[in-house]
């Protein structure tokens, strides 16, 4: 999928990719696999060794995965040299920016040279990679555009040329909602291709990219279920299918196909002799492995993924950058369910030298924590001087060059730290009683969190709008909270944590028989949750009518079971 490859779209756990800094003639010959789908378009050659890679590095680019692909074109253009369509993908797989731009401009004039002759077909092909080689996926967009549109229409059967112009236009949406340029544009050609290419991997792999930020994911749901089976071997086609099946609620198949997402990488990586650094996605599975356990309320086992992904990350040589990824995995992890000290107690000493990005990034998570921790405990200034903390933190990063490739985006954090600085700024604002201040500074951190780029480090603060639905409840605006807790259970309606916070927003507002209903509907979400969990014992207080009203969770209730590996820990109170 274009879009993936030349914005960057998915989050960077390592540095470097497989194969990067490794010429296009001396990348090793890849083996012709199958489980990654069947794309085929007819090129100029008389070598069919040649042409079964080209179709396999076709069906690569589709599926996102850049650097797999371009081994595939690559030995399509050591089997003959002179197919110029193997040299097209060699450049559109080397993705966007100035690192690679003179590898990239290299392979598209020998596309370019060779192209005289070949049929009209193919030499639009070049023609329209040539604009985005030589101008970037922002100056050449519209040049890029128009001659795939001119492909389009004079090949309406080539469902290849369709689908490379519907993945790069799918845009995403805008923070408000709205779609991206070329979003809708997308959804229609790939709504057709999925009519007449109703077993194409890279069609679904695309309807799902393309739906997943939607407000509609469902449209896509099919296409999740298909995914695994048409390219299992894929895991970013599995990663997408996990991602949308967890945003619509299906906990138990989105966590089957993130574990098939995992076993797939160790697969490849086995097969290729290649250290752990270069999985394609496995840690990004895992962490998302450990945020849907946590939704389900599985407490344990979301520290068990973050610990693994931490140790896998660890016996790969304990990349700084892969290291702040997994610590803030397990710290998001005591959070979410109010053990701020354990959150406070992870290790975030990394060895060798940190970037100023990845230096920031770990202080701005201890000191959330420690604000966090102290919020709990009721230590007002030590929460202030937190915020002012956090927000002194963000200038030392506007004057750091921005980053390229893979690396930790000084941007991506400063926008990360903004979001943290905020939502802990509002809880304190709402603890000291001023209600409209907090108000107004989480509709900011909401505002903000909006904005995060999927390809920046994720946000190990509380979700904004829970925080807002509480401090909301706090200040006895019941109504407005529920509004709230009910857009957030349709957001993530697999979500434990969000069903509790409708079903107290219920009780508040004195509405039994709904509030029944919706602890009951937050008791099915935790059916395996860990039993020691106060949540449940609120829910089943509740329900069974020994409560009447539950607005917060107070400190001051009796105590509850915690994990034996921790110390005594108590819930947070905002």
């Amino acid at each position: 999928m274009l879009s993936r490859l030349l914005r960057n779209d998915e989050p960077s756990v390592y540095v470097q990719a497989a194969w990067e800094d490794v010429g296009d003639e001396a990348l090793p010959r890849p083996p012709l696999r199958e489980g990654l789908g069947t794309s085929h378009l007819k090129v100029s050659t008389r070598v069919p060794l040649a042409q079964a890679y080209f179709d396999q590095g076709l069906s690569l680019l589709h599926l996102g995965w850049g650097p797999e692909a371009r081994r595939s074109f690559a030995e399509a253009a050591r089997l003959d040299p002179e197919l110029a369509m193997a040299w097209w993908g060699l450049a559109l797989t080397r993705g966007a920016g100035a690192r690679f731009a003179a590898a990239r401009a290299d392979a598209m004039a020998r596309a370019l040279a060779l192209s005289e002759g070949l049929p009209d077909v193919e030499q639009r092909y070049i023609v329209a990679a040539s604009l985005l080689a030589e101008k970037g996926p922002s100056n050449g967009r519209h040049a890029f555009v128009r001659e795939m549109e001119s492909l389009v229409d004079r090949y309406p059967e080539d469902s290849e040329a369709r689908l490379l112009l519907a993945g790069f236009l799918a845009d995403g949406y805008e923070p408000d909602g709205r779609p991206g340029q070329g979003q809708p544009y997308a959804q229609v050609m790939l709504r057709e291709l999925l009519r007449t290419n109703p077993d194409h991997s890279g069609v679904h792999f695309a309807w799902v990219c393309t739906m997943l930020p939607s407000a509609r994911p469902e449209a896509a749901r099919e296409s999740a279920l298909r995914l695994p089976k048409l390219a299992p071997g894929a895991s970013f086609a599995l990663l997408a299918s996990g991602r949308l099946l967890g945003r619509l609620g299906e906990t138990d198949a989105a966590y089957r196909v993130l574990e098939a997402a995992v076993e797939a990488d160790d697969v490849y990586l086995a097969r290729e002799s290649l250290p752990a650094v270069f999985a394609p996605c496995a840690e990004l599975a895992m962490r998302l492995l450990s945020q849907g356990c946590a939704e389900a309320g599985q407490y344990s086992d979301a520290q068990t993924w973050a610990r693994r992904l931490r140790q896998r990350v660890e016996s790969a040589g304990g990349e700084p950058q892969a290291l702040l990824f997994a610590a803030t995995t397990l710290v998001a992890t005591h959070l979410r369910f109010g053990f701020c000290r354990a959150a406070a107690d992870v290790q975030l000493e990394f060895a060798g030298e940190l970037t100023t990005a990845e230096r920031v990034l770990r202080d701005g998570v201890r000191l959330y924590t420690r604000g966090i921790n102290a919020l709990d405990g009721g230590r007002l200034s030590d929460v202030e001087r937190a915020c002012v903390a956090l927000e002194q933190l963000q200038p030392s990063l506007s004057e750091v060059r921005r980053s390229e490739g893979r690396a930790l985006c000084p941007r991506d954090v400063a926008r990360v730290l903004e979001v943290a600085e905020n939502e802990l700024r509002g809880s304190l604002e709402a603890r000291r009683g001023d209600g409209g201040r907090a108000e107004a500074t989480l509709i900011r951190a909401w505002r903000m969190e909006r904005r995060l780029r999927a390809s920046g480090p994720a946000p190990f603060s509380r979700p904004a709008r829970e925080t807002l639905a509480r401090a909301r409840l706090r200040g006895e605006r019941e109504e407005k909270a529920l509004e709230l807790a009910r857009a957030l259970v349709v957001e993530r309606p697999g979500c434990g944590h969000f069903r509790l916070l409708l079903a107290e927003a219920r009780a508040a507002l004195g509405d039994r028989v709904l509030a029944v209903q919706d602890f009951n509907s937050f008791l099915d979400r935790w059916r395996d949750a860990d039993a020691h969990l106060p949540e449940l014992r609120r829910a089943r207080t509740y329900v069974d009518g020994r409560g009447r009203i539950l607005r917060l969770v107070h400190t001051t209730e009796a105590p509850f079971p915690v994990p034996p590996d921790f110390r005594p820990l108590e819930k947070v109170s905002c």
